[in-house]
């Protein structure tokens, strides 16, 4: 139980993130999928490095820490797509990539909340 809060902010953020990129709400510098895709690869790439890095580091061949890690790379291969605007097949597409985004947030978030790592080691 290290920061129950930081999870449900990652969750709340993904879900807002997710609704303004969907029905195009233009907020600051957020006005569409690509923006907001952008915006929550990035905020998960950095709620990543502060909350669930250091899991990895105490248990790399933990199942949870596997599977996180595969679905942090396929996230940054995304955001770097996304990024560069580069139409590859279907990853290319902004709905994808802010779809995939936040279920990934969302999902790490409540495994984290329910089920910490360092319970489970």
């Amino acid at each position: 139980m290290r920061s129950r809060w930081m999870y449900i902010l990652e969750i709340v953020l993904a879900i807002v993130l997710f609704w303004m990129g969907l029905f195009g709400v233009s907020f600051l510098f957020i006005d569409g999928p690509r923006s907001a895709a952008i915006t929550l690869g990035i905020l998960g790439v950095f709620f990543y490095l502060m909350n669930t890095m250091g899991y990895v580091m105490i248990s790399p061949s933990h199942p949870v820490s596997v599977v996180g890690s595969v679905v942090g790379a396929i996230g940054v291969i995304m955001l770097i797509i996304q990024i560069f605007g580069w139409n590859i097949w279907i990853i290319g597409n902004p709905i994808v990539a802010l779809i995939y985004f936040a279920i990934a947030m969302c999902t790490k978030a409540v495994i984290a909340l329910f089920l910490p790592l360092e319970e489970v080691a």
